[in-house]
């Protein structure tokens, strides 16, 4: 049994894979098994990793028709053998210590869940600079919120198999890390910037434009909600999957609004307006939005957007990137 096995997702990631690829191939931890998975890329992705490989016997190279990220990530759990489980996203790169650092971390500390602080690249986002959130005895909402992604961080992978990560990540996307959070064994946060994120670039992610994409995630919030039901019995907890069901509701209006799609933004507001009991009554609505936009950017985006179409729209144009 391999000590780490590292996943890597790659679609149609040519500019960037060498330099993933590398950063993972030359780790200094040896007893690593290393899954690039190419998602039908329609460009040279597989190609180079099927040349950067070939002198490594502990890494392979799966080529599969295009299926998603997030069933990828579920195919690439059920090929995983390695004792902890982490990934690297395809356009980004990891310090060569990086799985070294996190695995003798989470023996040292007999941890299931170890994660690491990270930098942006290639350049800074002063608005994103201190996401990162060490873990100070207590598994909270601040906490949850801040570690949510997959990418920093080793998780065992009997917990996951224990959860059933693999086949939610298709429904739930990465917010069943949401749960490994929550219910891991001795987490430890590592206050060192072994993961280069990109940003920019035109990702996805960095997109205030594309409706589907966060109406997707409104969704997979409803069901992680699901989920959570049956295992969370405090308000506190319910109400925070409450709250997160809201927050995306409340980012597709703001997408919507952004791109002039009002058709979508009045469905979201009549879903958000719907929600019981009443959205912004949630105790963990203003804080969390005031801990991750700050105070103005939380008053616009909370109390603003939902108050109708053309004010949303308007907002958008002169106040959110």
């Amino acid at each position: 049994m391999p000590k780490v096995t590292v996943i890597i997702p790659a679609y149609n990631a040519e500019p960037y894979i060498e330099q993933c690829a590398n950063s993972v191939l030359h780790q200094t931890l040896q007893d690593i098994e290393i899954i690039f998975i190419d998602d039908g890329s329609t460009d040279k992705t597989g190609i180079i990793l099927d040349s950067l490989t070939q002198n490594y016997p502990n890494s392979k190279v799966v080529h599969q028709e295009n299926k998603g990220l997030y069933k990828t990530r579920e195919i690439g759990l059920s090929l995983a053998t390695g004792d902890y489980v982490g990934w690297i996203d395809a356009d980004d790169y990891a310090e060569l210590n990086m799985f070294e650092v996190l695995y003798n971390t989470a023996i040292e500390h007999d941890s299931e869940l170890v994660i690491c602080d990270y930098s942006w690249f290639p350049e800074k986002i002063a608005t994103k600079e201190k996401w990162f959130r060490e873990y100070m005895g207590k598994v909270d909402t601040t906490f949850v919120e801040r570690n949510s992604q997959p990418w920093n961080k080793i998780v065992k992978r009997e917990l996951m198999e224990r959860l059933n990560v693999g086949s939610l990540f298709v429904t739930c996307f990465d917010e069943i890390y949401i749960r490994i959070l929550m219910e891991a064994r001795n987490p430890v946060t590592v206050n060192k910037e072994l993961y280069n994120y990109r940003v920019g670039g035109g990702t996805m992610s960095s997109s205030y434009t594309k409706v589907a994409h966060y109406r997707r995630f409104v969704v997979a919030s409803e069901e992680l909600r699901k989920v959570m039901q049956p295992v969370v019995k405090e308000s506190y907890w319910k109400d925070y999957f409450d709250y997160r069901v809201a927050y995306y509701l409340l980012m597709t209006m703001v997408v919507a609004a952004n791109s002039g799609d009002k058709a979508a933004y009045e469905q979201n507001r009549r879903e958000l307006l719907a929600m019981k009991p009443k959205y912004n009554n949630n105790q963990h609505y203003w804080r969390i939005l005031k801990e991750n936009y700050g105070t103005l950017k939380a008053a616009v985006i909370g109390g603003v957007i939902p108050m109708g179409y053309p004010i949303a729209h308007l907002a958008c144009k002169v106040g959110i990137r």
